[in-house]
């Protein structure tokens, strides 16, 4: 019998009954993949809206139809770092907060999958971190052939950007692109700009004397041919597949993405730490030329709007006036939540900006648990904002 068809049969069994069954994990992510034996002690509870399941794993006691609070793992990078709030893969795991220290979000996983994500697919929930330093802070400008993102700006460094708008650089240079007879010139010139500058900046990676004005020079014509948009809080940057992209220094957002991590780079200001090679060539042959179009939400309810609708997730952006209140849905495999701005509660737990939560599925399900453990409530002075992602949301 599968694990969660046992759990339902000791719900049935009323309060108290109890049952310690090993659990195996296994662990395909590392670099040495490997499986993992758990002994989780599940027992039944029950209060005013009846059984619930409790858990206990070594030291880690937990309710699996309660929110729980995500602990980030942080990845370097050559720009600053990613924040991991839903990352299992082997450079770092995600954790849940339990009142005995962080849980790794894989083991938390197992321990009930259909009650707590319905087997969905998890979707990735990270920060950007760029530093604030121009060029050195600049991510990779890079297309994705399947990857599907979305961005949501929670902060603008004021010592990169004083007057308040920072910049993603975002597609190609629609004024450039006109005055070619064709876009095969256009993307023909290009990759010639890419390629002069590359050659560059292995030349300075290798330690070889370059002078700095012949870096800037070929750096400028490069990037002559792309487009640079700005960006302030709470802004919305949908990426579509293959448009070349590449936030730059000091403009932090949260990111939701499918959880697959293939990319080609096109270009780079600084030494590219995770691959030997360049993608430039096949990348400029199908990246995307068009500007996409500005992004359009749906208005849902009131202060509620989805913001994006892939096939594999949705987005939704609540905001929230003081004292203003917001009920997750029910139908969802799961939701994912997380303050952008102002501080929120979500049941019992406190959310500050970047703070994210996991509510399972089996609490929304529930209308009385939903009611009381997945409602959203502004308590601050200000505007909050909240998003919220699942993939069937």
């Amino acid at each position: 019998m599968a694990l969660d068809q046992t759990l339902e049969a000791l719900l049935e069994r009323g309060p108290g009954a109890s049952l310690s069954p090993t659990v195996t994990l296994s662990r395909h992510w590392l670099t040495t993949p490997d499986r993992v034996a758990l002994t989780p002690h599940y027992q039944v509870a029950s209060d005013d809206l009846g059984l619930r399941l409790s858990v206990r794993l070594d030291e880690h006691q937990l309710y699996l139809d309660d929110p729980v609070l995500l602990e980030p793992a942080l990845v370097p990078k050559p720009w600053g770092q990613e924040i991991w709030l839903t990352g299992i893969e082997a450079r770092g795991e995600s954790q849940v907060v339990t009142a005995a220290g962080p849980l790794p979000l894989s083991q938390y996983l197992a321990l009930a999958p259909e009650r707590l994500i319905r087997n969905a697919p998890l979707v990735l929930l990270k920060v950007l971190d760029p530093r604030p330093e121009p060029i050195v802070g600049d991510l990779y400008f890079e297309v994705h052939e399947k990857k599907q993102e979305v961005y949501v700006v929670s902060r603008v460094d004021p010592a990169a950007w004083p007057e308040g708008s920072g910049r993603i650089r975002f597609g190609m240079n629609q004024a450039l692109r006109a005055s070619y007879q064709d876009d095969d010139g256009f993307r023909r010139d290009y990759l010639q700009a890419v390629q002069a500058y590359e050659l560059v900046r292995r030349a300075i990676d290798a330690g070889e004397p370059v002078a700095a004005a012949r870096e800037v020079e070929l750096r400028a014509a490069m990037e002559a041919f792309t487009e640079v948009r700005e960006l302030a809080v709470g802004d919305v940057v949908v990426v579509p597949a293959w448009l070349p992209h590449s936030l730059q220094h000091g403009v932090r957002v949260v990111e939701f993405q499918t959880p697959t991590y293939e990319r080609q780079i096109i270009s780079f200001a600084q030494r590219v730490l995770t691959q030997d090679h360049w993608d430039s060539a096949p990348a400029v042959q199908r990246m995307r030329l068009d500007s996409p179009l500005p992004p359009s939400f749906d208005t849902l309810a009131d202060g509620v709007e989805r913001i994006v609708a892939f096939a594999d997730f949705r987005v939704w952006r609540v905001t929230l006036a003081p004292g203003g209140t917001f009920v997750l849905p029910a139908h969802p495999s799961y939701a994912l939540c997380m303050a952008v701005q102002g501080t929120v509660a979500l049941g019992q737990l406190a959310l500050a900006p970047e703070q994210a939560a996991l509510v399972p599925a089996a609490t929304l399900a529930d209308d009385g648990r939903r009611n009381r453990q997945a409602r959203v409530v502004n308590q601050g002075d200000d505007r909050a904002m909240l998003l919220v992602a699942a993939p069937d949301l």
